[in-house]
């Protein structure tokens, strides 16, 4: 789908005919970028850099990987049976309140990680943390939360807030690293769990708002001249908002699930287990981690380009390249052994992840419209991290018998390939 023509339009209208203006300024770019640090220092809270931890804790506590594997897929399966209260809490109420208690006790429960000695502990951590939407980015409060506040703006908006979790992402990798080098472990969870704490409950409770009607604005930064007889389509008519009801009885977005699902049971266990991996085949892991740095270059390139083919290519189109983007990185993870292999399967990784996570973020609202985005989102967040679940276990018990993550990583490309296929046949809802 490509954005509606209107969408390129800034002067827009009201349903009296009244032209809509910009203010001088919207206090939707304060959401953006909020919500931008918020997705960032989530994915820093043992997300993205979960998988240096592993030998560390592993030596120490001596784990198998498959209990790093269980403890993803326990905030996996967190985040899957807490998405669905917690999107349409976002629709009633809003992200203030709700991202602050949630987001400060999830960040909590990261800092005590610092203190674990048993496999169960870890694994009980991070499904909390799940439930409490401490999954990914945080893309169950952020994307839906920044999607109520734009329309016509909405792929401006949204490149705003993914280029602030690269950027977070370039010093948050080289950090953990040094913290884990020079203090250990266990001090590394503890700094970046209060560090979470320091950043979340703030921003949340004196920035977030749940939608501009709340504080008597218009979607996007307008306002309307009720003096004006011209007689133009308002910025509601751009998108028509289904109801989670509605959405659910249709084919498009259970194709759309299916194709995020599978690509989720692909990435999740190369995501986690690929930090490992390299340090397995021999690359030093301070190497590695200024080459997952190049992840957030990446990932900044990708945000720039998709905001400028979004308006000319369909959003299914853009998710394909991510997809196929994503294969040729796991491949090359597979049989990466030096710091340039490494680097260069970083690097796109971090342009198909952005890739895909934008075109998420903006493909549920073209599609079904902003009023009940967050349960909409709710949902087809928890039917995908529920398809991808398994495959950080099943993969850590194969590396652990066989001494190679090869076998299962193959079969995550070819779930890719599925996906490539599936959202690329997928058409908006009502065609």
């Amino acid at each position: 789908m490509k954005l509606p023509s209107s969408q390129n339009n800034p002067n827009e209208h009201n349903s009296e005919g009244a032209p809509a203006k910009a203010g001088r300024f919207y206090y939707g770019w304060v959401i953006a970028i909020s919500m931008a640090v918020i997705g960032g220092w989530t994915l820093s809270m043992g997300v993205a850099n979960f998988g240096f931890f592993i030998n560390p804790m592993r030596e120490e506590l001596n784990f198998d990987r498959a209990v790093f594997g269980w403890a993803s897929s326990a905030r996996t399966v967190g985040a899957a049976v807490g998405g669905i209260l917690i999107g349409r809490l976002i629709d009633q109420h809003g992200p203030r309140v709700l991202l602050a208690v949630f987001g400060g006790i999830g960040a909590a429960s990261i800092a005590l990680i610092s203190m674990i000695s048993h496999e169960w502990h870890l694994i009980a951590i991070y499904g909390i943390v799940g439930m409490l939407g401490m999954q990914g980015g945080a893309n169950i409060y952020t994307g839906s939360v920044v999607a109520k506040w734009f329309v016509v703006k909405r792929t401006k908006a949204m490149s705003v807030m993914y280029l602030g979790l690269p950027m977070v992402l370039i010093f948050a990798f080289p950090l953990t690293q040094f913290l884990i080098d020079e203090f250990g472990w266990r001090t590394a969870w503890l700094v970046i769990g209060l560090a979470g704490v320091g950043m979340i409950v703030p921003i949340s409770l004196f920035l977030l708002r749940r939608q501009p009607e709340d504080m008597g604005l218009q979607v996007d930064g307008l306002f309307f001249d009720s003096t004006s007889s011209q007689n133009e389509n308002n910025v509601n008519a751009v998108e028509r908002s289904w109801t989670r009801a509605e959405a659910l009885r249709s084919g498009t977005f259970w194709r759309l699930t299916l194709a995020f699902g599978l690509h989720m049971a692909g990435q999740q266990s190369v995501s986690l287990y690929r930090w490992a991996h390299y340090a397995d085949q021999g690359v030093d892991p301070t190497i590695i981690s200024y080459a997952a740095s190049m992840e957030g270059v990446s990932s900044i390139i990708a945000v720039f380009t998709l905001g400028f083919l979004v308006y000319r290519f369909r959003l299914q189109g853009l998710a394909s390249i991510g997809f196929i983007l994503m294969i040729a990185s796991h491949s090359l993870t597979i049989v990466a052994s030096t710091g340039i292999e490494v680097t260069i399967a970083t690097i796109l990784f971090g342009l198909a992840v952005t890739y895909l996570v934008m075109v998420q973020s903006l493909i549920y609202p073209a599609f079904f419209g902003r009023a009940h985005i967050g349960a909409i989102r709710g949902v087809s967040l928890s039917v995908s991290m529920g398809l991808g679940a398994a495959s950080a276990p099943l993969t850590g018990y194969v590396a652990d018998s066989i001494g190679t993550f090869a076998p299962v990583w193959w079969v995550a490309v070819s779930l890719l390939a599925v996906s490539a296929f599936v959202i690329g046949r997928t058409k908006p809802p009502g065609t």
